[in-house]
């Protein structure tokens, strides 16, 4: 018989501790997003106002489009796929509430918060930094929008929150690298005389 296999999950952010801010005016600044509660809906939009009620927060319909209020927030990334965002607290409330849902109105509501992991760039030179990888023209994404698309070699889901703040959703095993990948562009766009990096260097983990 073969010997048992033990399974640890952690809900660790790989990225915890670490903080980055290069140049003088802080012309750019990374951090890790606060812990979430992250789920993967797919409905018919017929039933987006079920699902809504259900989620607490209206869901929006047109691809691209991010809907937040009271720390939650509702992406939809394809015709009948969302990625919603809540507090962890209101995690086991969101499930109970789609499984009466569950007997009424059919859909898939999957819990991904052990898949993805969410960075946040703020700041002027957000956007540039941003463009070194990513292939969109972010002057075109409206504030409230967001995109699936790719950081190098990263699949990512992009959220423009702010005119210079944007969150950025990866994969966990992708975290360190995509982490890599924007400090090292930050360094060398930004005078290297102001680049501060506090919390680990872009190649170690702190």
């Amino acid at each position: 018989m073969p010997d048992s296999i033990n399974v640890l999950e952690s809900s660790n952010n790989p990225l915890d501790g670490r903080f980055v801010s290069v140049g003088s005016g802080a012309e750019l600044q990374m951090q890790p997003s606060d812990q979430s509660a992250r789920f993967s809906l797919r409905v018919a939009k017929s039933n987006l106002n079920e699902a809504s009620e259900a989620f607490g927060l209206d869901i929006p319909s047109k691809i691209g489009n991010m809907v937040s209020e009271d720390q939650k927030m509702a992406i939809c990334l394809g015709p009948d796929e969302w990625l919603l965002m809540a507090p962890l607290s209101e995690h086991d409330a969101i499930e109970a509430r789609f499984a009466i849902l569950n007997a009424k109105t059919l859909h898939s509501l999957v819990d991904v918060g052990h898949r993805t992991v969410g960075i946040e760039i703020t700041g002027p030179a957000a956007a540039v930094t941003l463009n070194t990888g990513c292939p969109l023209n972010l002057e075109n994404l409206p504030i409230g929008g967001c995109a699936r698309t790719v950081l190098d070699k990263a699949e990512i889901v992009l959220i423009r929150l702010d005119s210079q703040r944007y969150l950025l959703e990866v994969i966990r095993s992708f975290a360190d690298y995509v982490w890599m990948v924007l400090t090292a562009a930050g360094r060398e766009l930004l005078p290297p005389t102001t680049a501060i990096n506090k919390g680990s260097l872009p190649f170690q983990k702190p």
